[in-house]
């Protein structure tokens, strides 16, 4: 199909593929101004006294979304133990899976609209750091 839609030296009849080909993009969900990210941190509430950057941006491609979520944040967990640090917005929750990531020792996850951690041992807020643990997901919701 993309050969007839392409312009040859000379031709007279350009408008009947040019139209087609702006049918054609439409019907696909449109022109790329449709892909700009949108970032942000609204709707990120911290749990159990974590703290620290965690911010987003996602871009919309027809009914979906590809997400990027990132963060560097600060608290305390008892190791072996599951503890909630933050929910995040439900325009950009996982629908009907969990996600993991390993930071070191630690696997944190997002279960809905929460991101919690597990970690081998204490994770410790500690005053010479401005961050003990770090997370990046991309995913598709």
């Amino acid at each position: 199909m993309a050969d007839e839609l392409k312009m040859k030296r000379g031709e007279g009849l350009w408008q009947d593929k040019y139209n087609r080909l702006v049918d054609t993009v439409e019907k696909m969900g449109g022109v790329v101004d449709q892909l700009h990210w949108t970032t942000s941190d609204d709707g990120i509430v911290f749990l159990n006294g974590w703290h620290g950057n965690v911010s987003y941006g996602y871009v919309q491609i027809g009914d979906k979304k590809l997400v990027s979520l990132k963060g560097a944040i600060k608290g305390n967990a008892k190791g072996a133990q599951y503890t909630d640090l933050l929910t995040i917005p439900d325009n950009i929750k996982p629908k009907n899976r969990i996600l993991q990531y390993q930071y070191w020792d630690s696997i944190i996850q997002i279960v809905d609209s929460t991101i919690g951690v597990r970690s081998g041992g204490d994770i410790k807020e500690s005053t010479d750091s401005t961050w003990n643990l770090v997370f990046e997901f991309t995913y598709v919701c």
